[in-house]
């Protein structure tokens, strides 16, 4: 079987994105899932975090589905979300819903051309969960907040190194048996630069691990600050991560979705031989 992709990426965060809507006869999610871990491979594949299915949808513009680099089928992913809102938009200014795990998200285009363009995105609402002390990590307290898929995450207040904390932490915490579905883990420092809120971020992505970017992540760890009274809602929080930066809005009420907002591009399209 030859299977034509898009590789995509928002903020270095990259997909293999496999268009199903007019296939004949399209491979199953089962059989991807399958087939994930060789065609992400870095060196014997395409090279990707996971792939993302694109299928028809009755009431939406389209229907997503992730499945990760190892096989694992995670509920919701952010950035991989813009990237598909980017491949099947036809102009800026346009918004439509795409279906996903997590429910039908609204899905705002900017600055739209055929390659590349600015999302935004209604996550849904987010749910903060309670503070828990792992044993797997007992130096920080974490935040168990889901937007659809869960999150631990924690603020450091010194000099840490992120990335190291991540690395060294986020895979015990992802398997520690406070989460047994597993969970990405946010390791964040919050800074305040005259009105702009700015949170750095490094995240240990369930089933991925250390990734360049999480949206999800972003948003639940955004959301988790303003649970804190480190940051406040209605206002745009600038999360940087390794890859780049998402703008995130934390409504006041819990009704109403957290807003992301950041790039989404389509880098080249090729062919696997299956």
């Amino acid at each position: 079987m030859t299977l034509d992709f898009t590789k995509v990426e928002g903020l270095g965060n990259d997909f293999v994105l496999i268009d199903l809507r007019d296939l004949q006869s399209p491979p199953t999610v089962e059989a991807l899932r399958e087939w994930a871990p060789k065609i992400c491979n870095r060196r014997r594949g395409v090279g990707a975090d996971g792939i993302l299915v694109v299928t028809a949808h009755e009431h939406a513009r389209a229907q997503m589905l992730v499945v990760n680099h190892d096989g694992s089928r995670p509920e919701m992913c952010g950035n991989g979300l813009r990237c598909v809102a980017q491949y099947v938009a036809t102009t800026s200014n346009e918004d439509f819903e795409v279906a996903t795990d997590a429910g039908l998200l609204r899905c705002w285009m900017h600055m739209h051309t055929h390659q590349q363009g600015e999302v935004e995105i209604d996550m849904g609402p987010a749910t903060h969960q309670g503070i828990v002390e792992l044993g797997s990590c007992p130096t920080y307290p974490f935040h168990k907040v889901s937007i659809g898929n869960p999150h631990a995450i924690t603020f450091v207040s010194g000099t840490d190194n992120l990335t190291s904390l991540a690395t060294n932490h986020g895979p015990t915490v992802e398997h520690d048996p406070e989460f047994p579905q597993r969970t990405n883990v946010e390791f964040a420092r919050v800074k305040h630069v005259g009105s702009t809120t700015r949170i750095e971020l490094a995240v240990w992505e369930r089933g991925c691990g250390l990734t360049q970017a999480c949206g999800t992540g972003a948003c639940a760890t955004a959301f988790a600050a303003v649970h804190a009274g480190l940051a406040e809602p209605e206002r745009d929080i600038d999360v940087q991560l390794p890859g780049g930066s998402l703008r995130i809005r934390v409504p006041r009420s819990g009704e109403h979705g957290v807003r992301m907002t950041g790039p989404a591009r389509q880098v080249f399209r090729g062919s696997l031989s299956i």
